[in-house]
């Protein structure tokens, strides 16, 4: 579609702001979110100048499941066992909802669209040429090392944060799908293997595990298994070639050093297999493991509504007693443990029914099998979120939930787009 707003001059730098994202989160979560803000303003005041064309891009089913969020996040801040923790984020979380609204309003328009994937896609590959060059002679390409203490993992130019595997797994699927649907095949399975293979040198256990069940779902998904063979064979040669000029490939205890290292020992060290200790003793030992005790626990005495949003450290401190209140973590380290413990069984349930409704059933009844195999592709991120025991920072937070709702908005241009192609050939 062709919107009104090509004709004012702030383009470009809508463009260049929207563009701007994966640097911003780069450089810090203050920047992000002012990038954020910025784009929201000029939503706001494109909405005062043309109305007619924002009201119809609005979708009144997804308006409504926004208002019961909000509403369930503003009651989780009353029934907090501290609501000074939930305050902040509850009241404020509208901001994401507009989010979406801004960037899809945007991005409807196909030339912006095209020019913020492109931005994008240059964007990711350099960050995982970064992650090949780190992973190659330990620094990176612009000479930061890893200050984490973590010599075995990758931190590229993220420094001092082990999260540039969970940075790229962000962007892959609104990159990739873009691709996809434009069938630019050989672009999409090249992008989508390099960035797998960047992801997986990180060492970064979760963010593999995700891109791993992703390359499942897009080729079991793929709707063009005639392409697959040839591009997927062309794209493992390039990489592999790539890959061969690291000098630790070269060296003969590559897998036993590296790859076993960060992916079998590190793993094994976080679970605790003490045979003096009992199953709960070891479980309460293993980290990560041990949140899901500590939600339970919490759960229990907080079983509809939880102890509230941002109140799970405050709470784990509360109820486990003994050594085991050392490993409370600032948060669950797991969406579902979080949900239990601050949300409780009845606000899960609004949360996870809501967050289905708008992924799942919102205005694809009358889709055909084919494009609903495509949109099983484009919300492949969000349902990665919500993948059980894997490892994954607080949903709520600013970082999280700005991420998946950008992914949620992606996956709504790629549906709406659907909708307008098969309306134009009927």
């Amino acid at each position: 579609m062709n919107y009104a707003i090509r004709k004012y001059p702030e383009n470009l730098f809508l463009i260049l702001i929207i563009s701007f994202l994966p640097i911003s989160i780069i450089i810090g979560n203050l920047l992000f979110q002012l990038n954020l803000i910025i784009i929201i303003v000029f939503y706001l005041s494109h909405f005062l100048r043309f109305k007619n064309q924002i009201d119809i891009l609005v979708d009144k089913n997804e308006i409504k499941i926004f208002f019961i969020i909000l509403i369930y996040l503003l009651f989780n801040t009353f029934i907090s066992n501290d609501w000074n923790l939930s305050i902040r984020r509850n009241l404020l979380y509208f901001e994401f909802f507009l989010v979406v609204l801004s960037l899809r309003y945007f991005l409807q328009n196909k030339e912006f669209l095209r020019r913020v994937i492109f931005n994008w896609f240059i964007l990711i590959c350099i960050v995982c040429f970064d992650i090949f060059f780190e992973f190659s002679f330990g620094f990176n390409t612009l000479g930061f090392s890893n200050e984490t203490g973590y010599t075995d993992r990758i931190a590229s130019f993220f420094k001092d944060e082990l999260i540039v595997g969970s940075f790229v797994l962000s962007f892959v699927i609104p990159i990739f799908s873009y691709f996809y649907v434009n069938k630019k095949f050989k672009t999409s399975i090249i992008f989508i293997l390099l960035t797998a293979v960047a992801i997986f040198l990180t060492g970064e256990r979760a963010s593999t595990l995700k891109i791993f069940f992703a390359l499942i779902l897009i080729l079991y998904f793929w709707d063009y298994k005639n392409y697959i063979k040839k591009y997927i064979i062309s794209a493992i040669i390039i990489i592999t070639f790539l890959i061969s000029l690291s000098p630790k490939i070269k060296q003969s205890e590559f897998f036993k050093d590296d790859i076993i290292h960060k992916y079998v020992a590190t793993t094994l060290k976080i679970i605790s297999l003490d045979q003096d200790k009992s199953f709960k003793q070891n479980l309460m030992a293993s980290r990560y493991l041990n949140q899901g005790v500590f939600s339970y626990e919490i759960f229990k005495n907080n079983v509809f509504f939880g102890v509230g949003n941002k109140n799970y450290f405050k709470a784990c401190r509360e109820y486990i007693t003994g050594y085991e209140r050392n490993h409370c973590y600032t948060h669950a380290h797991q969406t579902y443990y979080e949900l239990i413990s601050e949300h409780g069984l009845i606000g899960s349930l609004i949360i996870l029914s809501c967050l289905a409704y708008l992924i799942f059933f919102n205005g694809v009844k009358n889709f055909s099998k084919e494009n609903k195999k495509k949109l099983n592709i484009f919300r492949i991120y969000l349902i990665l979120t919500f993948i059980p025991l894997i490892p994954s920072g607080s949903f709520f937070s600013s970082y999280i939930s700005s991420l998946f709702w950008i992914n949620y908005t992606f996956f709504t241009i790629y549906k709406h787009n659907l909708i307008t192609e098969n309306y134009e050939k009927n």
